[in-house]
């Protein structure tokens, strides 16, 4: 098998751009999307809240992420001073950047209740007090963030994946598509390819500190758990597995009895340190059938071994996720998947099987050639079809399905495969100076026909290329289609989409024309 490695090309070149952008002056280093998810997902301590003013605050809600002109959020809930008021959330980096923007001489932002920033001025700048809406619009509350953030900013900026947010701009061109559109296909496929092979390695960045500390299979564990919530669930399911460590619930799998009889007590313990079984799971009173018997034996098995994880339990079982997706995501099949394949790998672990598999078809193509099945084989590795109450059943209290429905259906398992799998494994290869196995690895993420369809993709199919057919066409690999997903991200969300800002035009002139 010819052997094919992981470049590191476009990551040199974004490096040069990354520490040219920081030479301007005027160039943010925090891109403002940052700050969007985090009011988003409310990444801070949110009780005891105070405006720079002087004000209590209370975020009730949030309020919905705004894709058109006008404040950031719309429609948001806040409290202050114990006074409900409904109105608009405007983010910002500087808290002078309001009037920078020119937001109070526009009636769009009149209806502005909160102005929120990380810092009231920049660096150097001793800032004044007519930078604030507060000045010609007294109603407007200012909170800065910074002080109340959960996290760092740069971890917030390393671990946020921004794919799994709305997107800043839905309606332009950028400014690269002309400079892209003029390449020869081989020379996007170069570029697209590349980059590809980058937001791997920058996956692997991601999870090499994690493996230091944690090892390999606690770190599988964590990465498989957030697949199985992405995306509206990926934060819970992390903390979850970082409560219910692999090495505890292997303890709790049976020597005897079916698959869905073994990962039962896992379930249960799963669910009861999530907060879904008090919570989310109705009252025995109100089920019949299957479901009662099912919540009857999780409640059970929980105060069984409630006492051993009773500290684990998650503080905000309201973090779970259940609006805007289809039933067959809700949280408590994706545990329930999470228990089988804990249940399935318990004897060696999870990531060790799965090397193990890795390996042996890396054999097979040694002997044979490498072949698009044998690389479909890795890609659904984590496939999962079990007899269970959850593939009978979305919730406890609905009607049963017609047939067994997946636990981990296609899609999802190559979801883990390329997100999780390929870089974890990728760390493995490259400690254990593994070239076969890289380069298998890279194979199956270059040679698999690319599914992917989102609202992101689908974006930067035209905010990008234009919708040119045949830019379009070289979008046939996972490879290719992740490269362009990490063009956006290293690019248009760090210029917050503005182009004027962006050089990617120039880097496409300089290293690919």
């Amino acid at each position: 098998m010819t052997a094919a490695v992981f470049t590191d090309i476009y990551r040199k070149f974004t490096e040069v751009y990354q520490r040219t952008l920081v030479e301007e002056e005027d160039a943010p280093q925090i891109p403002e999307k940052v700050l969007r998810c985090v009011w988003n997902d409310q990444l801070f301590n949110t009780p005891h809240l105070q405006s720079t003013q002087g004000h209590a605050i209370e975020v009730v809600s949030s309020g919905h992420w705004n894709f058109g002109a006008g404040p950031d959020f719309k429609n948001a809930v806040i409290r202050i001073d114990g006074q409900i008021q409904e109105g608009d959330v405007e983010l910002h980096i500087y808290g002078c950047d309001w009037r920078a923007h020119g937001h109070s001489e526009n009636n769009e932002y009149d209806d502005v209740i909160l102005h929120v920033f990380l810092w009231q001025d920049r660096r150097g700048s001793s800032g004044s007090r007519k930078d604030t809406p507060s000045q010609s619009r007294p109603h407007i509350v200012e909170l800065e963030l910074k002080k109340y953030l959960k996290d760092g900013l740069l971890k917030l900026n390393e671990e946020l994946d921004f794919d799994s947010y709305p997107l800043l701009n839905q309606f332009n061109t950028g400014l690269c598509h002309g400079p892209l559109s003029r390449l020869s296909k081989s020379r996007l496929e170069e570029l697209l390819s590349n980059a590809g092979d980058a937001r791997i390695q920058n996956k692997m960045d991601r999870f090499h500190d994690r493996i230091i500390l944690n090892g390999y299979e606690q770190t599988f564990y964590e990465g498989v758990a957030e697949a199985l919530g992405y995306p509206s669930n990926k934060y819970p399911f992390r903390d979850l597995a970082e409560r219910v460590p692999f090495a505890e619930l292997v303890r709790l799998v049976s020597k005897k009895g079916t698959p869905a009889e073994k990962a039962l007590p896992l379930q249960a313990v799963l669910l009861g340190v999530s907060g879904l079984l008090g919570n989310r799971i109705p009252e025995t009173s109100e089920l019949e059938g299957e479901g009662l018997l099912y919540v009857q034996n999780v409640q059970k098995l929980w105060k069984k071994h409630k006492r051993r994880f009773v500290d684990q339990v998650m503080d905000d079982p309201t973090a779970w996720k259940f609006g805007g997706m289809r039933p067959a995501n809700f949280p408590y099949r994706r545990i329930a998947a999470l228990a089988h394949l804990v249940v399935k790998h318990s004897g060696s672990g999870l990531f060790q099987d799965f090397v193990s598999f890795v390996n042996t078809m890396v054999s097979i193509s040694q002997a044979k050639g490498y072949n698009e099945r044998t690389g479909k084989k890795a890609t659904q590795y984590f496939f999962l079809e079990e007899d269970d109450f959850w593939s009978r059943h979305y919730t406890v209290d609905g009607k049963k399905l017609q047939g067994n429905q997946k636990l981990i259906g296609p899609d999802r398992a190559r979801d883990i495969f390329i997100n999780i799998a390929v870089p974890i494994c990728l760390i493995y290869a490259r400690a254990s100076r593994s070239q076969p196995l890289e380069a298998f690895l890279h194979r199956g993420f270059s040679t698999q026909s690319s599914l992917a369809d989102n609202q992101w993709l689908r974006f930067m199919k035209r905010y990008i290329l234009g919708e040119k057919q045949r830019m379009l066409d070289i979008l046939k690999s996972d490879r290719h289609t992740q490269g362009l997903m990490q063009v956006y991200q290293d690019f248009c969300t760090k210029n917050n989409n503005n182009c004027l800002r962006c050089r990617f035009p120039e880097v496409v002139d300089k290293y690919f024309s």
